[in-house]
């Protein structure tokens, strides 16, 4: 889903905002596309698992590999957490890693709660009723939150970082979040063959890469309307140049004040920081 997002995000880019079309955007696209075949071509015939609430207990939550991973990615969701001031400003990886390992707790939890609700829904097993009722709230309750946090951590790798760096490195920390911890919590590789395994983290590979191209190609039109920008900021006004158009005079106007105020906003915190 997220590698067919970064698709139409360069379809719209491309008709909207009147980006170029690269031929790097193609084979991005192309890449991507093969990917997700192939994810959904090794996935696609297994069992669909749609626990109940108390087979999501006894046989999912309560086991010993989901506590151990439940705790890891605490312990990892911490430490990232603790050194985001200190790195997440020269590190892209830092505020993309910490916002995937808080939204897998979101996919995790709404894999349960999609199944809870079919369950009630299609097949009159109520699973929002009786002494475990309070479990699906819960559950609900850490979607939204971890959700919400998530975001705000990814608005953060923005500000710090271009779109461009922060967009395949956290499609490609979120996939491998979201494939371990299915993987542990709910067993979905148990007694998948070499085949299957294979076919699904080559998809997985040419998604990323994929989505690496498409941004990679964006980078390199960024840089190429900054430096004309500049260029023709010496002479003439861009608006007013007659070697421009007024597309591409938008374009590098926007770009420089992005650039400006994500350096005002920038010092503005590290003010503040000295004052804390």
């Amino acid at each position: 889903i997220g590698a067919v997002g970064v698709i139409f995000s360069s379809v719209i880019a491309t008709f909207i905002l009147k980006e170029p079309f690269k031929r790097i955007h193609a084979y991005g696209m192309l890449s991507i596309v093969f990917g997700v075949v192939l994810i959904v071509y090794s996935k696609g015939t297994e069992k669909v698992i749609e626990p109940t609430v108390r087979e999501f207990l006894d046989n999912y939550f309560f086991t010993t590999p989901c506590i151990i991973y439940c705790i890891i990615l605490l312990l990892m969701t911490w430490g990232v957490h603790s050194i985001r001031l200190q790195k997440g400003k020269d590190y892209v990886i830092v505020f993309p890693a910490l916002c995937s390992l808080i939204a897998s707790w979101t996919v995790l939890g709404c894999k349960a709660f999609m199944a809870w609700v079919r369950l009630s829904v299609e097949k009159g097993n109520n699973q929002f009723s009786g002494g475990l009722a309070i479990v699906p709230l819960l559950v609900l309750v850490l979607i939204v939150v971890c959700a919400a946090v998530s975001l705000h951590f990814l608005q953060q790798a923005m500000r710090y970082h271009d779109n461009n760096k922060v967009i395949p490195v956290y499609y490609a920390t979120f996939t491998l979040a979201c494939i371990i911890g299915a993987a542990i919590v709910y067993r979905e590789f148990e007694g998948a063959s070499f085949r299957t395994l294979s076919l699904f983290f080559i998809g997985c590979m040419l998604a990323v890469f994929g989505v690496w191209l498409i941004s990679k190609g964006r980078h390199e039109h960024e840089e190429v309307v900054r430096a004309s920008f500049r260029e023709g900021s010496l002479t003439t006004s861009p608006a007013r140049s007659p070697e421009r158009g007024p597309n591409e005079a938008t374009a590098g106007l926007v770009a420089m004040d992005e650039l400006q105020l994500r350096v005002d906003r920038d010092e503005r915190e590290e003010e503040e920081e000295k004052r804390a």
